[in-house]
């Protein structure tokens, strides 16, 4: 039978260094501010 987090020994699972999350959300941000980047160059090459 399996404890909480279903890992055997009740043993929860491990935490997300923040070091990732910190690197999770730059990386969105930085995707996010190319997008910008691209839609505002493709307008500017339609328009």
């Amino acid at each position: 039978m399996t404890g909480t987090g279903g890992q055997p020994g009740g043993k929860p699972p491990p935490k997300t260094p923040f070091s990732f999350k910190l690197m999770v959300v730059l990386a969105v941000v930085y995707l996010g501010w190319r997008l910008i980047q691209g839609v505002a160059a493709f307008i500017r090459w339609v328009g």
